[in-house]
């Protein structure tokens, strides 16, 4: 069964509360749902006038494309620790801060995303920036590592069909990735992200396949680009990058297929038969290719 990979919690935020053996490394908490830190800041920032409405920005979610400046792929080989602080410096949290209908409560729900240039331009999935469940009102922001809150300033441009979208915020010196579409199936796959409320969570494998993927089985339209990779992700790393050993960004998080075991009916038995247990996890990513699809060069004078 398929899932989107929306984050439910009520909040997710970052809690560094010392540093492990290196001076440089942060310590987490293993589960960082209760902390509003950051529900505090939120509400600091609508108190002022900082964010902007939903009214403004979801007005914008009909843009195709967008100009930026992009760096250019890295081309030498990171060791393990670089790969990490690389993914880590450009991984920025992006979500809603919204009033709900149900509690009357404000919630932030954050996901991933990650820097494409250091002026505030941030890739992220599509569905992470739609409207959540019992929304009434509220503000897209974004937070980085350092745990900066940023307003959500404008939807540069998305794809709905490829789960791809770029957002401007207010920050101004983001760690951005390079994008790469030069990636091939058993080459490794990296990945920064907070699955689950789980802080800072680093992990490696490798690229297993690239497959055609029709979204809602619709047939209608050009099947988009996915990749298959064996690093570890869950609810709440939407969007976060894929990263080759470079430390390019070869794609986002998107979704996770579990695919069960299917007992072979009993004679007789007209009833569908059930599946017993997940037999395997498929992570799928959105493509680098995608994400390049919403971006124009800007043109040279």
């Amino acid at each position: 069964m398929s899932s989107r990979l929306l984050l439910l919690a009520c909040a997710v935020v970052t809690v560094t509360i010392g540093r492990a053996q290196s001076p440089t490394v942060p310590l987490y908490l293993a589960d960082s749902r209760a902390d509003t830190r950051l529900q505090d800041e939120a509400k600091r920032l609508r108190d002022a006038g900082a964010l902007s409405r939903e009214t403004v920005l979801t007005n914008q979610f009909t843009r195709t494309s967008c100009q930026l400046a992009l760096p250019a792929p890295r081309s030498t080989r990171l060791a393990g620790r670089e790969l990490w602080a690389a993914s880590r410096a450009a991984h920025v949290r992006v979500g809603w801060n919204f009033l709900c209908t149900k509690c009357n409560n404000w919630h932030l729900n954050l996901a991933g995303g990650y820097a494409l240039t250091k002026d505030g331009a941030v890739a992220t999935c599509f569905h992470v920036v739609k409207l959540p469940a019992n929304f009434k009102e509220g503000f897209l922001i974004a937070t980085d590592e350092q745990g900066r809150m940023h307003a959500v300033t404008e939807i540069l441009a998305g794809d709905e069909r490829t789960d791809a979208c770029i957002i401007r915020t207010s920050a101004r010196d983001l760690k951005p990735l390079p994008l790469s579409t030069n990636v091939f199936p058993g080459d490794r796959a990296f990945c920064f992200s907070d699955p689950l409320g789980q802080r800072g969570y680093f992990s490696d494998g490798i690229v297993n396949r690239f497959l055609a993927r029709h979204p809602n089985n619709s047939t209608n339209l050009p099947p988009v680009t996915r990749l298959n990779v064996t690093t570890d992700w869950a609810p709440g790393s939407s969007g976060s990058a894929v990263l080759d050993e470079l430390g390019n960004a070869i794609g986002h998080v998107t979704t996770i297929t579990t695919l069960p075991s299917v007992p072979t009916p009993k004679a007789g038995d007209s009833t569908s038969p059930k599946a017993e247990r997940t037999l395997i996890t498929l992570h799928e990513a959105v493509s680098a290719r995608d994400v390049l699809a919403l971006i124009q060069k800007p043109s040279k004078r």
